[in-house]
This record gives structure tokens, C-alpha cells and sequence, in this order.
């Protein structure tokens, strides 16, 4: 397994990181990798979240149909 060492973190930073680590019952360093993990570990987040989208406005459309485009509506308005 790799080791990781963090400098320079704010002590603000690392107050928060303590009492996040104490309210799952973590060591700190146990805290870091946690968050770590979670971050990096999801490679396909991104396509994952634009599905998650996707099938909400295609609820949203079901449910109150279309909407019409607002953007002549804004173009004249800014000419005023």
C-alpha cells in the first residue's frame, strides 16, 4: 500500500479533518484516505450524475410536458 504525506494543511483544515475522523470513529489518517477514496474512486461520476439528469428532466417532462425556449424572449429583452 502507498503512503501519502500532506504539508502545509491549514489548521483550520486539519481541526476539521480531526473532528470529522472522531464523528466516524476514524483515525485521521484513516479520515484522509476515506475522503480521498471517496473522491477519486468514482471515475465514472461524471457520466453517472449527466444519466441522473437525464432521467429527471425526462420525469419533469413527462409530468408538465416541454417548455418553450426563453431565449428570443431574453435577446429582446436585453436590446431594450
Amino acid at each position: 500500500m502507498a503512503t501519502l504525506t500532506i504539508r502545509n494543511l491549514s489548521p483550520e483544515i486539519y481541526d476539521r479533518l480531526r473532528e470529522r475522523a472522531k464523528r466516524h470513529r476514524r483515525s485521521i489518517t484513516q479520515e484522509a484516505a476515506a475522503i480521498i477514496e471517496q473522491v477519486v474512486g468514482k471515475a465514472g461520476a461524471p457520466q453517472e450524475i449527466w444519466q441522473q439528469v437525464d432521467r429527471l428532466r425526462e420525469r419533469i417532462r413527462s409530468r408538465y410536458g416541454t417548455f418553450p425556449d426563453s431565449t428570443p424572449l431574453t435577446r429582446e429583452d436585453r436590446q431594450r
